[in-house]
C-alpha cells in the first residue's frame, strides 16, 4: 500500500477499495449535497484521488467484507458480469433510464481496438468518450466521462476518470466492470500484449451518509 498525498496503488481491486475508504475517512472533507444525488444529505468526499491497480484481474474480481462485522459484500461477481454485459457493453436501456453507458462505450470500442493494432500499442488516441455536449443538461450526467487504452512496457494499461464516484458501493462493481471490458479489448488485439494496470482519477470520490456506519465498522478511525 502506497499513499502519496491521495494517490494509491495496490494489488487487487479489494486492496485500492479498503484503501481507499481508509484515505477518504482520514483525508476528506465533509459538505451537504445541494445539487445531484441525494440533495441534503451529508458526503465525506476525496478532492481528488488516483488509484492504481497493478493486477486488477486478480479473482475473484469482486470484495468481501469481513464476516465478523455483519456488512453485506457491496457486490458479487454475478452482480459484476451482468453490469459489464447490460451497462458497459450493452446499448439498450429501460424507459426509466436516460443512457446507460454502453450507449457510449460500445460504438467506440471497434475503433479503440483498431487504434491499438494499427500502431501496434504504440499510440495515445484510443480514447472512448461517455457522454456528449446534452449530458450537462441531464437531472444525473454520467459519472464515468473517458477510459483511455495505451500500451506501457508492454502490458495494457486502462485509465479511467469518475467526476463523481460512490466510494462504497460504486467502485468495486464499477472496477470490475471496467477490467471485464479491458478483458474484452485484450482478446482482440493481434501483437504481443499482456494485461496490465487500470488506473481511476476522480476528483469525487465519496462516502455518502447512508454508509458512514458501515465504514466506520470498516476503519479505526471513524466519521464523526
Amino acid at each position: 500500500m502506497i499513499f502519496q498525498h491521495n494517490i494509491i496503488e495496490g494489488r487487487s481491486i479489494e486492496e485500492i477499495w479498503r484503501d481507499a475508504m481508509w484515505c477518504c475517512v482520514r483525508k476528506g472533507y465533509d459538505y451537504k449535497v445541494e445539487g445531484g444525488s441525494y440533495v441534503g444529505q451529508r458526503r465525506r468526499q476525496l478532492d481528488y484521488v488516483v488509484l492504481r491497480v497493478l493486477e486488477p484481474y486478480i479473482r475473484p474480481l469482486s470484495v468481501k467484507t469481513p464476516e465478523a462485522c455483519g456488512i453485506p459484500s457491496p457486490t458479487s461477481e454475478d452482480k459484476i458480469w451482468r453490469y459489464f454485459n447490460e451497462y458497459i457493453i450493452g446499448t439498450e436501456k429501460s424507459p426509466r433510464e436516460d443512457y446507460t453507458y454502453g450507449q457510449f462505450i460500445a460504438p467506440q470500442v471497434p475503433r479503440a481496438v483498431e487504434l491499438l493494432n494499427n500502431s501496434a500499442g504504440n499510440t495515445n488516441q484510443s480514447c472512448i468518450q461517455v457522454g456528449d455536449a446534452r449530458s450537462i443538461y441531464l437531472d444525473d450526467p454520467p459519472c464515468l466521462r473517458v477510459i483511455t487504452f495505451k500500451v506501457v512496457d508492454g502490458l495494457l494499461q486502462m485509465s479511467v476518470f469518475f467526476r463523481s464516484w460512490d466510494l462504497f458501493a460504486g467502485l468495486p462493481e464499477n472496477l470490475g466492470g471496467l477490467q471485464l471490458l479491458k478483458e474484452y479489448v485484450l482478446a482482440q488485439l493481434t501483437f504481443d500484449v499482456e494485461d496490465g494496470p487500470l488506473v481511476a482519477h476522480s476528483d469525487g470520490l465519496h462516502i455518502y451518509e447512508q454508509y458512514f456506519t458501515l465504514a466506520n465498522t470498516l476503519n479505526v478511525d471513524k466519521i464523526k
